[in-house]
């Protein structure tokens, strides 16, 4: 059997089992592309290892390579369509976990005084069409690609509720919005009509000059601009923070918020996991960065419970 062929079907199989894979697909068909055109039972236990380490030191890519390889040969395998996995036997050290980036509230005002710089005349709406965004992910904690897809008719302004439809888990939730980001959107609303409609009220929401959805790839460069102008940067570290830092941000300062209000955190987590779109607590729980901010909140919160007991022993 062709690697090709087996790579196909596998990614068939996976979709069959309502899988969109789409990150996962684009590795195997490069892993394909860069065997050459050969059968599965040819392919050298070298040159995936040289495929899945790549260049430079390990990073977690090196881990998640391996783990979409591993589940081609897993199925191939079980198939019959070869008898033996070519991937490496000893894996490498892990890499530390990466931490996600949680931006300060004078950071976040930094970042949207800086995309002042994106004004020009040929792309008039783009310094505020960028500054939703941002504004946009921060105030909902949605995902970019959940923001970048929305259209019109998602966005009800006066309900206060945005659609957000077919989302990483084919599910469609509801976002309610606070006064403050709904001025911010009803404002951006307003001039974003005087764009192009090309599809009425399925038109984007978040548009180019065109009318059409903003492109992701265009998006996180000038994200970088903007950052770089903020002057928001890790000193030394291979990653900088990123566009979807914002999202972890947006988590930890509402956990932040409730502690300094004095809410039942434990009981909330679960709604903000609803709220942010995750299948359950767990995935909310990653989101939520010990910083020092967050660190401070629950130890008062901590000395306070802990005075309490001592009143009352």
């Amino acid at each position: 059997m062709k690697l090709h062929d087996l790579v196909e079907a596998y990614i068939d199989y996976k979709r069959s089992l309502g899988m969109r894979l789409r990150s996962q697909a684009a590795v195997l068909r490069s892993y394909c592309r860069r065997m050459g055109d050969i059968c599965v039972d040819e392919v050298k236990a070298e040159s995936v290892l040289a495929f899945v380490a790549g260049t430079g030191p390990v990073t977690t890519r090196w881990f998640e390579t391996y783990t979409v390889l591993a589940g081609l040969y897993q199925y191939a395998i079980s198939r019959g369509f070869t008898t033996k996995s070519p991937l490496p036997v000893n894996l490498p050290h892990r890499p530390p976990p990466f931490a996600a980036y949680v931006y300060t509230v004078d950071e976040l005002e930094r970042l949207l005084a800086a995309t002042d710089l994106l004004q020009s005349v040929l792309s008039p709406m783009l310094a505020l069409t960028m500054r939703t965004t941002l504004l946009l992910l921060y105030g909902t904690g949605m995902r970019i690609g959940e923001a970048l897809s929305l259209t019109l008719q998602d966005v009800d302004l006066g309900e206060h509720l945005i659609t957000v439809r077919d989302t990483k888990f084919f599910k469609t939730r509801l976002v309610p919005i606070g006064p403050r980001l709904g001025k911010a959107l009803r404002h951006y609303h307003s001039c974003r009509c005087t764009l192009p409609l090309p599809a009425g009220a399925n038109s984007a929401f978040l548009a180019t000059h065109t009318g059409i959805h903003l492109n992701y790839k265009r998006v996180n460069k000038l994200f970088c601009r903007i950052r770089e102008a903020a002057g928001i940067r890790r000193q030394g570290a291979r990653y900088q923070p990123r566009l979807h830092d914002i999202r972890h941000t947006a988590a930890v300062h509402r956990v932040i918020g409730w502690y300094r209000a004095g809410a039942n955190v434990q009981a909330l987590l679960p709604k903000l996991a609803t709220y942010l779109g995750h299948l359950d607590i767990r995935s909310t729980q990653c989101y939520l960065s010990m910083t020092s901010e967050l660190l401070q909140e629950a130890s008062f919160r901590f000395e306070r419970y802990a005075n309490q007991e001592v009143c009352h022993a």
